[in-house]
């Protein structure tokens, strides 16, 4: 039997050892590779001590052995430390984020409802949400990847078309302007902007632009380093955040030479290996990155439930409440 400590986070003291949790979990390939850790540490940084939406389960020992975060409110990421990654756990996890989600739709009229992604080869952890009440969404994302090590074709964009970094605040917010004509609802501030400029990971040379012989901005491709991938696992890592074509520039071949372009600089940056996520219903989006070399990584599916009165009625009964301090007795299940 294993005991195990539900708690709050404890904020920036405990931060790195929440950290080095979520590091272990990654480096023998557990879970979501998404978000990037930088991404993870930035969300528990914002965390104060006893914020309602981060939790970490501890051992008889004290020794943590699992953390959790709500993202946007309605997003459960979690991690547990190898060799503790019980489906007890899972469901105590759960539990708490969707009574977690109960209290951050007080007030806004809308229904508490928890998203959960789960890798599509992770059949128990999927055979736990569905025995909890979850359904999967239509909506599924693949992670895909690329070694930079391998040959990279050259770009060829469109002729009058010249692929450069972005250069100034006109850029900027040109970009910022085109991201929110190009992604439905994905209107992107320049605070937003400069924000994700001035984040360990971005480099100059990952932001690129492709302009027309008038100046005129014609799409733009954006990619991220990945520091503490680097640091903490020893992996050279990079992602491509976004791509965007304006509609009128579409079906000439811009696409696929801003992401040759993005890939030659990530290779320049000393990275290894590309990452990035679609939308599995994007069909064009993952022909266009087929061809640029990328190949299926991980498929994830988004699973969901509403939660209410019976939220804490999961499948196991060592989940109903596991409040702050108390001890949760579970058993680790055969592999």
């Amino acid at each position: 039997m294993i005991a195990c400590r539900q708690r709050d986070y404890r904020g920036a003291s405990e931060l790195d050892a929440v950290l080095d949790l979520w590091c272990a979990a990654r480096a023998v390939d557990q879970g979501d590779p998404w978000p990037p850790l930088d991404a993870l540490r930035t969300e528990l940084a914002a965390r104060q001590p006893g914020a309602f939406d981060a939790q970490v389960w501890e051992d008889a020992h004290g020794d943590r052995v699992g953390a959790a975060l709500l993202l946007d409110e309605c997003i459960l990421v979690a991690c547990a430390r190898p060799g503790a990654e019980t489906e007890a756990l899972a469901a105590a996890m759960l539990a708490w984020g969707l009574r977690s989600v109960v209290r951050t739709a007080r007030g806004c009229g809308e229904r508490p409802c928890l998203f959960v992604p789960a890798r599509s080869d992770d059949r128990r952890f999927i055979a736990l949400l569905e025995r909890s009440g979850f359904q999967a969404d239509p909506w599924r994302t693949l992670r895909m990847r690329r070694s930079l090590r391998d040959p990279i074709a050259a770009p060829q964009p469109p002729p009058g078309m010249v692929i450069r970094p972005v250069a100034g605040a006109r850029d900027v917010a040109a970009v910022a302007a085109l991201h929110g004509v190009v992604f439905a609802g994905g209107a992107r501030s320049l605070d937003e902007r400069a924000a994700l400029m001035r984040a360990p990971g971005y480099q100059p040379a990952l932001d690129l632009v492709a302009v027309g012989p008038d100046g005129a901005l014609a799409g733009y491709a954006l990619g991220v380093t990945a520091p503490l991938e680097r640091e903490r696992l020893g992996q050279a890592l990079g992602w491509i955040e976004f791509v965007g074509v304006e509609r009128s520039q579409r079906r000439r071949g811009l696409g696929r030479a801003l992401i040759l372009r993005l890939l030659h600089a990530m290779r320049g940056a000393g990275l290894d290996t590309a990452l990035l996520s679609t939308g599995a219903a994007n069909l064009a989006a993952f022909c266009l990155f087929t061809t640029c070399g990328f190949n299926l990584w991980h498929e994830i599916r988004w699973y969901v439930r509403e939660a209410g009165a019976e939220e804490e009625v999961l499948a196991y009964r060592s989940a109903y409440v596991a409040p702050a301090g108390g001890l949760l007795h579970v058993e680790k299940c055969a592999t």
